[in-house]
């Protein structure tokens, strides 16, 4: 069966190529074949049909070709091997059996470089990933330069799906079950060091040796003077566990209850995972193989899968600029206020090479920004992610101001965008707006990192407000990956590109976003947080109601988030949506939140908020006594309701849902695809889902509209559903273009 699958496989692969050779050149250097990949046109090789059937012609003259005693497979890209498999050929499979044969195809080739009878040295420069890395498991010997982008991964799970040519068997074998599965069930990339230690590749050297060393190790293994790639000796534990079936049999029960605990079912890929390795240990290469195809095939087939690799393509989009690249990219920004959000910016910023000016007011608070961010770094030192050298090198590219510098304004005039990250009061904004224009050249941009305050408000008294733009970081600006770009009506393209290209160096997932309260990822949390004040005010309990939206798919419940966020900053969020939305805010009395503002209670940062966070005690486990005093009596004056936890998710995620889909209607956001993208990034919404659009898609937008119109009759006019998604729900169309 197998052997048919690959068949089709290949054919398909075969009919998608053709003409003369174009990703891949074949040079002879003293009896071994350098098989240069380079496909034209792109900055990444990547599996596509054209190249792989290409590189099966190429193996075949290295076979037959007397005069080759060895080949190596090098890239033609100055920083990368080989980026993963096209995953535009999966999205042409129309059924698992299609996409089962595509795997089973890409497999035939692996074995194939396997079992040739000359050695085959991969040479990894850059990232190896998925088909990459699998393509180098496949040769017979693997050498790894040190360059900084030089990973090491097999992140298929992260869409949904599983290493599909041979990389769920050949993985085990060369690092071992324990190291491979936690690759493979975490995507996670391994630096050449750690690589070289585990068994991943045989050796690491200078990016400017590797051709020359690769040449020399294939012509080792040739002779015999380099021995090919084999896996370090187990120790007894490591048998017991990979060779035995007692052994297996703990090794893979203890991995299904951590994945179960980890995925709560939701993600399908990881427990498949689990299965086809444990079918190649126990029953061997083919067998593994076998269900390896089929199991990479129904996998593809899912929506959990779909969903992923929906959110994969809306990061790739994310990653160009729709303006156009800038003139001349900025080489220094300043960073004015060295809080907790300023440092992060700066952080982002200074790690990319970039150089940073960050200035506060004075001393102490420059020290606790700079303090945050040598902390931040020195934790990934201590992980080993990170060396000590380079750590300093980002250091040094922090410099640090304050108003008794008396040079600090001729350090700024040399900034080409200044992020303001200074408190939320209009009046500050403005002096700080003026300040900078006084002082920057005329081309020099002034970006407000706000979160609340509407950027043509910010810019209203501007000399030149085509300059002034908004660029809204989320918390920790470190780990969260969105950053929304907010031009005001006269923010100019020049200044938009400048803004995006600064957001994409730093690493961030942009979209674009219009100037209306809360922009998009705020403006679609204020109706879910009210909803959450309703649900609490009619008798849930705070903690059943985390619970529920875990269990829904977000990563924590809106009461742990208000408290991670601040009650504070929530209220002030309520407060700035619910004149622009009016009935979309409704539901809840949410004059409780200002009760607590002035009792103190602002979350985790005071150790006072929804929950208790006093010292000894671990946070969330406790309702704050104080908070529940001053709910009693907005649940006095509410109708109070035993709610199923299916009701509390479709109320909660029909809120967000509502707001996103009313976004896409205004004009706040410009596609389905930002708007699932800043969801997921911004605010958590369920990866497994694709985000409030897909998921609409997948359910149907007329089922959507009739499960929101029967909250609406139960509930209130806040749950109606917008005329975008009506008139979806009567076409039939998708709001994601097919």
């Amino acid at each position: 069966r197998l052997g048919g699958r690959a068949h089709r496989g290949a054919a398909r692969l075969s009919a998608a190529a053709g003409g003369a050779a174009k990703n891949l050149t074949v040079e002879h250097k003293e009896g071994v074949a350098l098989i240069r990949l380079d496909a034209p046109g792109e900055k990444m090789n990547t599996l596509t049909t054209a190249l792989m059937t290409e590189f099966q012609e190429a193996l075949s003259a290295v076979e037959k070709d007397a005069g080759v005693k060895a080949a190596v497979v090098i890239s033609g890209k100055p920083d990368n091997f080989i980026a993963g498999a096209d995953i535009k050929m999966l999205a042409a499979c129309k059924t698992a059996e299609e996409a089962a044969d595509l795997a089973a195809a890409g497999q035939k080739i692996m074995d194939r470089i396997e079992k040739c009878a000359k050695p085959v040295v991969a040479a990894i420069n850059g990232p190896a990933m998925g088909g990459g890395l699998e393509v180098a498991l496949a040769c017979h010997y693997r050498m790894a330069t040190s360059h900084a982008k030089t990973q090491l991964s097999v992140p298929e799970v992260m869409l949904g799906l599983l290493p599909g040519a041979g990389g769920t068997q050949r993985l085990p074998r060369v690092v071992g079950a324990q190291a491979a599965l936690d690759m493979m069930l975490t995507g996670k990339s391994i630096k050449p060091d750690k690589a070289k230690k585990m068994g991943l590749v045989d050796a690491v050297v200078d990016p400017h040796a590797l051709e020359r060393s690769a040449l020399a190790a294939a012509r080792g293994l040739a002779d015999g003077s380099v021995k090919k790639s084999k896996r370090k000796k187990r120790s007894y534990l490591e048998w017991f566990l990979e060779a035995t079936g007692p052994g297996r049999a703990v090794l893979f029960g203890q991995a299904e209850k951590a994945v179960k605990a980890k995925t709560k079912g939701k993600y399908p890929a990881p427990p498949k995972i689990l299965e086809v390795a444990k079918v190649g240990m126990a029953e061997g290469h083919a067998a593994g193989s076998r269900a390896e195809a089929k199991a990479f095939g129904e996998l593809a087939a899912t929506k959990e899968s779909a969903a992923l690799r929906g959110i994969f393509f809306g990061q790739t989009a994310c990653r160009k600029n729709p303006y156009g690249a800038p003139a001349k990219p900025v080489d220094t920004v300043g960073v004015l206020g060295a809080g907790l959000m300023g440092a992060g910016i700066a952080q982002v910023t200074a790690v990319k090479g970039i150089t940073v000016l960050l200035k506060d007011t004075n001393a102490a608070g420059l020290a606790r920004g700079e303090q945050q961010i040598a902390d931040s770094l020195g934790k990934k030192v201590k992980r080993k992610s990170l060396s000590p050298f380079v750590r300093d090198t980002y250091l040094a590219k922090v410099v640090g101001l304050t108003d008794a510098d008396a040079n600090w304004e001729s350090f700024f005039k040399k900034a080409g965008l200044v992020v303001e990250a200074v408190p939320e009061e209009l009046s500050i904004k403005h002096k700080v707006v003026a300040q900078m224009e006084a002082l920057l050249g005329p081309e020099a941009i002034i970006a407000s990192n706000t979160s609340t305050l509407p950027l043509a408000h910010i810019a209203q008294h501007a000399q030149r407000p085509q300059n002034v733009v908004g660029m809204h970081y989320f918390s920790p600006v470190d780990q969260m990956p969105l950053l929304e770009v907010i031009p005001h009506a006269k923010t100019s393209e020049a200044t938009c590109a400048q803004a995006v290209d600064l957001g994409i160096r730093q690493g961030k997932t942009v979209i674009v976003v219009k100037d209306v309260p809360g922009f998009y990822v705020n403006r679609c949390l204020g109706p879910m947080i009210a909803e959450a004040m309703a649900i609490v005010q009619s008798g849930t309990d705070p903690v059943a109601l985390n619970e529920a939206m875990k269990g829904f798919g977000f990563p924590v419940g809106p009461i742990t988030l208000a408290d991670e966020v601040g009650i504070d900053v929530t209220m002030h969020v309520v407060h700035n949506l619910t004149e622009d939305l009016g009935v979309r805010m409704a539901g809840a009395d949410l004059q409780f939140l200002d009760d607590l503002v002035a009792k103190g209670i602002r979350g985790k940062k005071t150790s006072s908020g929804f929950f208790s966070y006093e010292k000894g005690q671990k946070g969330g486990k406790a309702l704050n006594p104080e908070m529940l005093a001053l709910l009693a009596p907005y649940k006095a004056k509410a109708a109070q309701a035993t709610l199923a936890t299916q009701d509390i998710q479709y109320r909660m995620a029909g809120r967000f849902i509502n707001e996103a889909l009313l976004c896409l209607q205004d004009g706040v956001i410009k596609s389905p695809s930002d708007g699932d993208i800043g969801a997921v990034f911004g605010i958590g919404f369920p990866p497994f889902l694709g985000g409030p659009f897909r998921y609409v898609d997948t359910i149907g937008a007329s089922a959507y509209c009739d499960r929101m119109n029967r909250l609406a009759d139960a509930h209130g006019e806040q749950f109606r559903p917008c005329q975008l998604v009506m008139d979806h729900g009567k076409s039939g169309k998708p709001l994601h273009p097919a």
